[in-house]
């Protein structure tokens, strides 16, 4: 089994959705060589029929997207662990895995793009550069401005999240699952490319996250350049 996901420089691994499918992985404990591609390499995963990381190698079977990834794993090893916890664990975990797509990353991503582009690798910086300037209507350096400001903005979307964990341990209930995935993954995101203090340390979240690097230590702490703050 094979998994292609984003590098940069110093071998860091940084994209959120490839995160989700290393953890599920993980979960299930189920090995898989990770292949490290830039912005400019997708001819290495032409194969799969479009240009983005994750992209999952399973014999003869290719699959992308981190969701179809996570569903596949899950059908297709139903004797490890499971993921989602059965069909109506599935649905709702496909509901947290759209609302941190378009919530969580989605205010996170003005914040971690430059910090994304000081660990671009060279020559893929221009292309890094024009397409997210072009993407977020607003110059990389326009994107660093007020650090503070969208911190404060990002914890307050995340109060759901907060209040779910005030009853649970973790965002699934008495273990983790899918949805803790996909939440913990654009934390590690984050933590690749950055030192901002996204979460104080009274915050449940806070508490959540240490609890889930737990669960992941010897996955994270393999991984170049994840720093929690």
């Amino acid at each position: 089994m094979q998994l292609y996901e984003l590098e940069l420089n110093d071998g860091r691994r940084i994209s959120p959705f490839v995160w989700r499918v290393k953890l599920a992985l993980a979960q299930k404990g189920i090995a898989a060589d990770t292949i490290g591609i830039g912005f400019g390499d997708k001819d290495k995963i032409a194969f799969s029929g479009q240009g983005l990381v994750p992209v999952l190698r399973d014999g003869d079977r290719v699959v992308s997207d981190s969701w179809d990834i996570a569903c596949y794993l899950e059908d297709q090893y139903p004797d490890t662990p499971s993921i989602f916890g059965g069909p109506v664990g599935r649905g709702l975990a496909r509901f947290v895995a759209r609302w941190t797509d378009i919530t969580m990353l989605g205010n996170l991503a003005v914040l971690m793009m430059p910090c994304v582009f000081d660990h671009v690798p060279e020559r893929d910086r221009a292309y890094f550069r024009q397409d997210r300037e072009k993407r977020f209507g607003m110059t990389l350096e326009q994107m660093r401005e007020d650090p503070e400001g969208k911190i404060a903005a990002f914890r307050q979307i995340l109060l759901p999240m907060r209040v779910c964990l005030r009853d649970q341990p973790f965002l699934s209930g008495d273990a983790p699952a899918y949805a803790d995935f996909c939440v913990f993954g654009g934390f590690i995101w984050a933590a690749s490319v950055s030192d901002y203090k996204l979460l104080s340390n009274d915050d449940l979240l806070y508490a959540w996250r240490e609890r889930m690097m737990g669960r992941f230590e010897a996955l994270i702490s393999a991984s170049p350049g994840v720093v929690f703050t």
